[in-house]
């Protein structure tokens, strides 16, 4: 299941910007959030500040966001915003939802708190550096 979500997610990625499906590999770190409004932990647990994920993951060209629960029924905040010059960009999750963009400072972005429930997703990302690229995780 993770393998056909993995390749059905960078095929409509490479379709989408022009590019080649096998110009693309599965990059580090691939991971699962659970995000509520319990306070942080560390400054990694701080998912409310504007970050571009290029400078946070090194590796990252482009990154999608698979939802897995639905905003204003499962939790309350927690929606994707784009940040922009002129205005930003929302976008709400819904369960099944997949949101992708390319990882550079072109697309600027924070999660907002999230005010209750549980919001759950996983992030996949991909680089166009094949010494980036990892295998598809294996699930035991």
């Amino acid at each position: 299941l993770c393998r056909d979500v993995r390749q059905r997610i960078q095929q409509r990625i490479a379709r989408v910007f022009g590019i080649s499906s096998s110009a693309l590999y599965l990059t580090k770190p691939t991971f699962f959030s659970r995000m509520n409004s319990t306070g942080a932990k560390t400054t990694h647990d701080e998912y409310w500040h504007p970050h571009v994920d290029k400078v946070t993951y090194g590796s990252f060209d482009y990154t999608s966001l698979l939802y897995l629960s639905d905003y204003s029924k499962d939790f309350g905040g927690g929606r994707f915003v784009f940040m922009d010059a002129d205005s930003n960009r929302t976008v709400e999750p819904r369960a099944g939802r997949v949101s992708f963009f390319t990882s550079g400072s072109e697309n600027l972005h924070r999660v907002e708190r999230v005010l209750w429930g549980t919001r759950f997703a996983i992030t996949i990302s991909f680089s166009c550096d094949p010494q980036h690229g990892i295998g598809d995780p294996l699930l035991a």
